[in-house]
């Protein structure tokens, strides 16, 4: 992320920028990039008299870290007096300074990345025409996703990892909680609210699922009148399949798991402890499908996959032929991540011999099976779906705004989309908050004209934008203002 956002900000010739880290030599390589400009430091955070230090010998602080770490930098920044971006949500503990920020001055605009960030700025947009055409929006989703480019998407899953799989996975057992026609849903597995998404592209399968708290947006975006308010996530078909499995089983629990030997003598715990699921939706077909999908396995490995199986809810799951293909999925998840090799042994302990979680030990097959390759190109893909109604002419229709980009591999000596999307638009954001462009103060998020409108065009003229389309023509000319 930071080498999109550093690259941004020394073109303009007249930055300065300190890359302030605990991992200093990481930072001095950074500063390679433009050494006229740039500039590393040793930073301990919670060195609270060196943070506010440094701190003030500086005219603004991008708080590029963990998001549970920013609560010390903006309070240490408020007392220096100076203006601050993120690229992540505005938290509990910062809105309590807004009143703070406010009566000196200050800004600090988060919420300036990819999700949140992009996503946010196509949704304001669109609000806001809406608004200005006099019509109402009575149905909101919105998701977004980063996932291997569709030539590298070469696994079950569809699915790699570039950071810490324990992370991913475990933000994948979140509740989900959301309007849907009329109604407020609180589901305590989102995974299990899994949607086929076969119209997002013409030419990849994905599938997306609701995540936290949805309706903690309603009023922030002023759409406390829709039925239907969704902000989540978006896989290629198949993920949700899997993982809700592995949830199912334990195989991805806290916990810390008491036992050695292999990963198929792990699996073969974890399945013995799980309760069985009734799985009615098939009926007898259900068992012989397992018979299906054993076929070549040992006898041994055979009868482990049935009783894993029958471990597994498949309830969530639409129809029979869906839940024969996430059958098939799981076991040959099973199979590529190596769970049958008897050899394939476990790390049960840490270094000072405590047992590890379950969690962790998955972590060890999929960094191992699933980690971005040097080669391997990322692709985000983003999708807004709004049902617009005209109160003066009773008409209704769809509108949605679609991205799909794609980003270089490190090979290539290029960033990754992801990279790109978050780093750069942090980076248009705190140039304007430098250039003294954002007006109002406070702790804000990108939610107004005059800070969505000119981040969309510094991004469109680096081609990450949204296309967006109507499934009425009169409809669209109307939030364009041409009818």
């Amino acid at each position: 992320m930071t080498p999109p956002l550093i690259k941004h900000l020394v073109q303009f010739g007249d930055t300065h920028v300190t890359i302030a880290s605990n991992l200093v030599d990481d930072a001095k390589r950074l500063c390679e990039i433009s050494p006229d400009h740039l500039s590393a430091a040793y930073l301990d955070i919670a060195n609270q008299e060196e943070l506010e230090k440094l701190i003030g010998a500086h005219d603004h602080v991008i708080s590029f870290i963990p998001p549970w770490m920013h609560t010390p930098v903006a309070a240490a920044t408020l007392k220096m007096g100076k203006n601050m971006t993120t690229s992540s949500y505005s938290s509990p503990d910062m809105m309590k300074m807004d009143d703070e920020v406010k009566s000196k001055g200050l800004v600090f605009l988060n919420e300036c990345g990819l999700d949140p960030g992009i996503d946010i700025l196509g949704t304001m947009k669109i609000v806001h025409q809406a608004e200005k055409a006099g019509l109402k929006i009575t149905s909101y989703e919105s998701y977004c996703g980063g996932l291997p480019a569709a030539e590298n998407a070469d696994n079950p899953l569809g699915y790699k990892f570039s950071w810490n799989p324990g992370a991913a996975i475990r933000a994948s057992r979140n509740p989900a909680i959301f309007m849907k026609n009329g109604k407020r849903e609180e589901q305590p597995n989102c995974l299990k609210c899994v949607e086929q998404r076969d119209d997002f592209s013409v030419s990849m399968k994905f599938e997306t699922y609701p995540n936290r708290d949805s309706t903690a947006f309603m009023e922030k975006f002023g759409m406390q009148d829709c039925e239907t308010f969704i902000r989540g996530t978006i896989r290629y078909t198949g993920f949700c399949w899997v993982i809700s499995a592995f949830h199912d089983l334990a195989v991805t629990s806290d916990e810390p798991f008491e036992g050695e030997g292999s990963f198929k003598d792990f699996l073969t715990a974890k399945v013995a402890a799980a309760e069985k699921k009734s799985n009615s939706v098939m009926g007898e077909k259900f068992d012989k499908h397992i018979d299906v999908v054993t076929e070549g396995f040992s006898q041994a490995d055979a009868t482990l996959i049935r009783d894993l199986l029958h471990k597994v809810d498949f309830s969530y799951v639409k129809c029979a032929d869906e839940t024969v293909k996430a059958m098939n999925n799981i076991v040959k998840t099973l199979k590529f991540l190596d769970f049958f090799d008897d050899n394939n042994k476990i790390k049960a302990k840490t270094d000072d011999g405590k047992a590890r979680s379950a969690l962790d030990i998955l972590g060890d097959l999929m960094v191992k099976k699933l980690a971005m390759a040097d080669n391997d190109r990322d692709l985000i893909a983003m999708r807004h779906i709004f049902k617009i109604h005209d109160p003066k002419d009773g008409e209704s229709w769809e509108h949605t705004s679609t991205m799909v980009v794609t980003g270089d591999s490190k090979a290539s000596g290029n960033q990754s989309m992801m990279a790109i999307t978050v780093g750069v638009t942090c980076g248009i954001a705190t140039r304007m908050v430098l250039e003294g462009e954002v007006k109002k103060t406070g702790v804000l998020s990108p939610i107004t004209p005059e800070i969505y409108e000119p981040i969309l065009k510094e991004l469109e003229k680096k081609g990450i934008f949204m296309v967006d389309e109507s499934s009425s023509d009169k409809g669209l000319k109307k939030m364009q203002g041409l009818e």
